[in-house]
């Protein structure tokens, strides 16, 4: 392995010609970190009835004072507290962009950022960020906690001084997720606990890296450094409906396709979906009136793949677009990015296959999915046939 003499690492070519292959290089002396808190349950306190709510200023005294980030070779950092703390389930795609302006407004004097955010939406918002920053050659690592700040045994600390290491000291050009030991990509991360301190999980994908005595880096998953500069996309669509399939749901759907911009369907397995002839009168609608639809699967580490099932393959016909092994909350981001760019519907059936920022795997399912922990293939997990339910 040989250094470049900017920042980057490369396999030489071999004797057959292969172009070198290059990574960025990770580590750096400890730059500065802007820490900027958007609100969430790290920094609420409990009212007399233990309801937990905002204390403006409360958390950024606490971070300038924390000793562990006073430490020798620990980043130099500045606290930016938002005047209008929010708790993330009031997320919008309007505090996507606030969040993302804020990034480019300081980029240029800060060597990485980290974003304090409230866990309930933070997936959304890390997925949102990974497309917006476009060109991003530095990193963001987005963090909360399960615990507030105040509470003496809460994750807090430890989150945000991993965050501000990983965010100061490392070049990983993209939007991550750290929660507890893990740092995910932004756009690969769901919550899976909603009381553990291990509240987040890539199901999908390994981690970029894990925190354990050392640090345990997954080279060949972090991303290129750009060379051209940021820009930011700050027009965000809204009005997306996420609708998860269950038995029965079909029947309910009579919403005015008016009011929506797009729709990410979570269908069952591996892209199943009923047959009846309400749900798919629906469908047709949708289609007729090109409003794009992004299918996924509800299952954890599921993949779509429509031509499977006839009760998958049916949907082909109404123009539905497949998400592949894409989380909800990335698809649900990229439909957002994609509407808020203006694309036509065409151009968004051409393109939401494409990996933009690692948030899908393209291909999956001809070549098995890599990242399964079990090194099962893609064909061995869709052989197993899941329990069938038609509406009527």
């Amino acid at each position: 392995m040989y250094h470049d003499g900017f920042g980057y690492e490369y396999q030489p070519a071999n004797a057959a010609g292969m172009e070198p292959v290059y990574c960025p290089m990770v580590e750096h002396a400890p730059g500065k970190v802007l820490i900027i808190y958007t609100g969430g349950t790290i920094g609420m306190q409990p009212y007399p009835n233990g309801t937990l709510h905002p204390v403006p200023g409360y958390l950024t005294d606490q971070i300038n004072n924390m000793e562990e980030l006073q430490q020798p070779g620990m980043p130099e950092f500045t606290v930016l507290e938002y005047e209008n703390l929010i708790d993330s389930s009031d997320a919008t795609p309007e505090n996507w962009v606030t969040m993302a302006k804020t990034i480019e407004d300081n980029y240029d004097d800060y060597d990485g950022f980290v974003i304090l955010h409230g866990t309930d939406s933070m997936a959304y918002t890390t997925s949102a960020l990974s497309l917006m920053l476009e060109n991003l050659s530095k990193s963001v690592v987005v963090t909360g906690s399960i615990l507030p700040f105040i509470d003496p045994h809460s994750d807090a600390k430890r989150n945000i001084v991993v965050s501000v290491m990983f965010a100061g000291k490392y070049t990983i050009p993209e939007v991550c997720l750290f929660f507890d030991t893990v740092l995910l990509r932004g756009n690969r991360a769901t919550k899976v606990d909603a009381s553990a301190i291990e509240a987040f999980g890539s199901p999908k994908e390994r981690p970029l890296a894990t925190i354990g005595v050392g640090i345990d880096f997954s080279k060949d998953l972090l991303l290129p450094a750009p060379s051209a500069p940021l820009t930011v996309q700050t027009t965000m669509a809204d009005s997306i409906l996420a609708v998860r399939m269950i038995p029965g749901l079909s029947s309910l759907l009579s919403l005015d396709v008016n009011d929506i911009n797009g729709v990410v369907l979570l269908l069952y397995g591996t892209g199943n979906a009923p047959s009846n002839a309400n749900f798919l009168s629906w469908l047709q609608k949708l289609d007729d009136e090109q409003i794009p639809v992004v299918v996924v699967s509800q299952v954890l580490k599921g993949v779509v793949s429509l031509g499977d099932y006839a009760a998958g393959s049916q949907l082909l016909r109404y123009g539905v677009i497949s998400g592949g092994d894409m989380t909800p909350e990335a698809a649900v981001a990229k439909l957002s990015y994609f509407l808020g760019k203006g694309y036509t519907i065409d151009e968004i059936k051409s393109e939401f296959g494409m990996n933009l920022e690692g948030e899908i795997t393209v291909n999956e399912v001809s070549q098995g999915n890599p990242f399964d922990p079990v090194n099962e293939s893609a064909t061995e997990l869709l052989s197993i046939e899941e329990p069938k339910m038609i509406v009527v």
